[in-house]
């Protein structure tokens, strides 16, 4: 079948359990019980809350496993933690939740609506609608609950609303809720009606002051926009004397003061009366605040202390979204593909993977060195300064010999010295996409301090010592070392006695050199490019002499010389990324990059995408790491892990694959998939997916927490459409799937705008695959040059 749509058109994809809205910007939930929990991560730069489609998740500030503010479970089976909003009828006393979580009522009806900075929930029953809407103002560290609650019969009716949640104040996962709670402390606050937390012990230590010793640095509060009915702050007195979240015992029997100080067990319990008339309605919400102080946490209570102010902050966070993503937009024949590349991988790399640095699956709250690094890439052609931004953050961790955190704790500033050889050197990576993008060398001279020397360096310098470190970090046959794990971190054995090599950071450090010694060149500094363009030359060699395989690249060898990824290898015999990056980076000599694209094609590409590895590894293998000890198929052993499965896409493009680009991009997209075998949320990536060596082959995984998303949207950019940056210009090189016959983009590029649009065509000169008409007139080859700041350029791309 042939797709012809170039213009933008509804969104469909529906299943049993939702669909997209149909510009696809919301993903309508319609069964509050799909096979595991289907959430939304909103965030701003500081702040933000999970919340899955029972109403379940946590709240955090600026970092969210050091700093949750609210207590949750992470029990997927379950999902049923977290904050709850009670409906009661004051005549009945019948009790249901909002959302289904925790009460599980029968609803007439129920739709959860995840969009783009926010949640919302329409829930009907017995005659009271409500519609609740969670969501993170766009630049306050506040939780925000929007209310509307509808009298739908003819009589009039009593309710009685009442907010929940259970105060964490600190880190989390704490195995010791116990011991946690006796530093807690809550007090009603008689002025405004709500309810403030602090936590009197932190368990960031101080070197200072040591352990335990140290209290959490925010002040929470609860509060209402309405006149409170009762308040409680203690667990016990909330649920009653066994009791339970379905019908707490203080739903109909409040106690008259609420129980509130430092000997309990900390929630916070808000119940608000509302009367309604037959058809009346009545908009009110809650304000979860968090602020360094009491006076800040109150002053936020006070500015969204309206049904009003609580629109206005709504209505800002959609717009900062819908403006955030405006500028760069794709039309493809897929209009499901259209709105996860255009609004939700996007959004996914930002709300969750950069700011939010959570997910159901993970709460981090940790930079990853490499992870937000390469996450920051989906800024370069919306916000490029917010990826200069992240470029100077990464380099202020590195220390002075080039070696950087592989993870660092915002708040604490605690990080891990890593072992691992890829690392540090996606600074040089992402500095080189930046230039590449923008133009713009001065990026180059940015200075920042390293970890162990304050005086800040050139990020120039920063560069150079890392390539210095991993220059020290040799074979003697000219491979560098794996150490503790390349960007696999599974591979965290393979390497300790500084012996064991990567191949596929071989194929990286390959490119890297190829790019930096462009960089080094207009920096000024001839001798420096020459010496990277020799060690790149040596480095390729080496690797065609040692690496080849026969049909494929091997992946890495072992201290003791016992080689992975080899034809010889009964489990782990062909990985991915050795192949993948061996085309990318321009290592395989043509002959040799057909035959790895084909072992490709023929051991890993398969119905759910291309595997990272096969066969999966069936026992633990101590000598290789973590990676074997996976059940096989899951994750990195064997299944789809999907960030690499986005390079395997830029990969078939490369080779010119169309049938592979197009197989690729459908088994990748969960929207397309079978609700009850893949489990996870069909509208953002997943981490992983089950391999064949898996009885759940097709299984999604690790959702939100990925670097996936931002890869996705680059990939789908440069290499399916084509558009693709460089030093000079910009290359037009589509490899549109064979069904597609055409494709859009709008894109900014150097202060311009393009307007491109992709054609299928006939009368193509002999031996062109693609040319290009710009403005309305033909184009010699394929890399427009920049053009005058301010102007808007038409490109027509025509393709075989």
């Amino acid at each position: 079948m042939t797709h012809d749509r170039t213009t933008p058109g509804p969104v469909e994809a529906a299943n049993r359990y939702g669909r997209f809205s149909g510009d696809g910007t919301e993903y309508v939930v319609t069964d509050p019980h799909p096979p595991r929990p289907w959430i939304n991560v909103i965030a701003n730069a500081r702040a933000g809350l999970t919340v899955s489609q029972t109403g379940s998740g946590f709240t955090w500030v600026d970092n969210s496993q050091l700093a949750v503010v609210t207590r949750w479970q992470q029990e997927l089976a379950r999902d049923s933690s977290g904050r709850f909003l009670y409906l009661r009828d004051g005549e009945t006393g019948e009790v249901w939740s909002a959302a289904p979580a925790p009460c599980f009522p029968a609803y007439d009806a129920y739709a959860c609506r995840h969009g783009l900075g926010y949640t919302t929930f329409e829930t009907e029953k017995d005659g009271i609608a409500v519609t609740w809407t969670l969501f993170c103002d766009a630049d306050a560290a506040a939780e925000l609950w929007r209310l509307r609650v509808v009298n739908l019969g003819t009589a009039a009716r009593r309710l009685e609303l009442t907010g929940f949640v259970e105060w964490n104040c600190g880190v989390t996962p704490s195995p010791r809720r116990e011991f946690g709670k006796l530093f807690l402390e809550t007090r009603h606050d008689p002025a405004s009606g709500a309810v403030l937390a602090r936590n009197h012990m932190w368990e960031v230590g101080s070197p200072r002051w040591g352990h335990w010793n140290t209290p959490f640095p925010y002040v929470s509060a609860f509060g209402a926009t309405e006149r409170l009915a009762a308040a409680e702050g203690d667990k016990g007195a909330f649920l009653g004397r066994g009791g339970d979240f379905r019908s707490p015992g203080w739903l109909s029997r409040p106690s008259a003061s609420g129980t509130f100080g430092r000997h309990h067990d900390p929630v916070a319990a808000l119940r608000v009366d509302v009367g309604l008339a037959a058809g009346e309605a009545k908009d009110l919400g809650f304000v979860l605040a968090t602020g360094g102080s009491e006076d800040e946490a109150r002053s936020l209570l006070a500015r969204f202390g309206t049904p009003r102010a609580l629109d206005a902050s709504l209505a800002a966070a959609k717009g900062a979204w819908r403006d955030r993503l405006a500028a760069h937009r794709v039309v493809t024949p897929d209009p499901v593909l259209d709105a996860f590349v255009n609004d939700w991988v996007r959004y996914q790399a930002i709300s969750a993977r950069l700011w939010g640095r959570c997910g159901y699956y993970q709460q981090s709250g940790a930079f990853g060195f490499r992870d937000q690094l390469q996450d920051s890439q989906v800024w370069l052609t919306v916000d490029p300064p917010r990826c200069r931004e992240q470029i100077a953050l990464h380099a202020e961790h590195q220390f002075a010999d080039g070696s950087v955190y592989h993870w660092w704790h915002p708040l604490s500033e605690q990080g891990h010295v890593t072992r691992m050889t890829d690392d540090l050197l996606w600074l040089a990576f992402v500095a080189a996409s930046y230039v590449k993008e923008t133009g713009d060398l001065s990026l180059l001279e940015d200075r920042s301090p390293f970890l162990d020397e304050k005086e800040p360096a050139p990020l120039a310098e920063h560069v150079r010592r890392a390539f210095e470190r991993a220059f020290s970090r040799t074979s003697p046959r000219g491979l560098p070392y794996i150490g503790a794990g390349d960007w696999n971190d599974g591979l965290s054995a393979v390497g300790l006695e500084e012996k064991g090599e990567s191949v596929w950071l071989g194929h990286f450090l390959a490119g890297l050199l190829a790019d930096w010694e462009v960089l080094w060149r207009r920096a000024g500094e001839p001798a420096r490019a020459d010496d990277y363009a020799r060690r790149r030359s040596a480095l390729v060699a080496a690797l065609n002499e040692h690496a080849w395989d026969g049909e494929w690249y091997w992946r890495a060898s072992r201290d003791d010389g016992t080689l992975l990824g080899s034809r010889r290898c009964r489990d782990g015999k062909i990985y991915l990324n050795a192949q993948t990056w061996a085309l990318l980076n321009d290592v395989a000599p043509p002959d040799r990059a057909a035959l790895a694209w084909g072992a490709v094609r023929r051991h890993l590409v398969g119905e759910v995408g291309a595997l990272l590895l096969s066969p999966a590894y069936r026992e633990p293998v101590q000598e290789i790491g973590y990676i074997t000890r996976y059940a096989p198929g899951l994750r990195e052993n064997g299944g789809v892990y999907t960030h690499a499965a986005t390079w395997a896409i830029a990969a078939a493009a490369k080779m010119r694959d169309a049938e592979a680009v197009g197989l690729l991009l459908d088994a990748m997209n969960p929207a397309r998939k079978d609700p009850d075998r893949y489990w996870a949320e069909p509208y953002v990536l997943p981490g992983n997916v089950d391999g064949p060596d898996s009885p759940l082959h097709g299984r999604g995984g690790w959702t939100w927490y990925t670097g996936s998303a931002q890869w996705l949207h680059r990939v789908v950019s440069e290499r399916v459409l084509g558009v693709r940056p460089e030093w000079d210009g910009i290359r037009f090189e589509p490899c549109l799937p064979p069904s597609w016959s055409g494709a859009r983009m709008t894109r900014p590029w150097r202060g311009t705008t393009l307007d491109v649009t992709v054609v299928r065509a006939d009368d193509l000169p002999a031996g062109r695959d693609v040319a290009l008409e710009v403005d309305g007139s033909a184009y010699p080859g394929t890399v427009l040059s920049p053009r005058a700041a301010g102007a808007r350029v038409t490109v027509r791309v025509k393709v075989r």
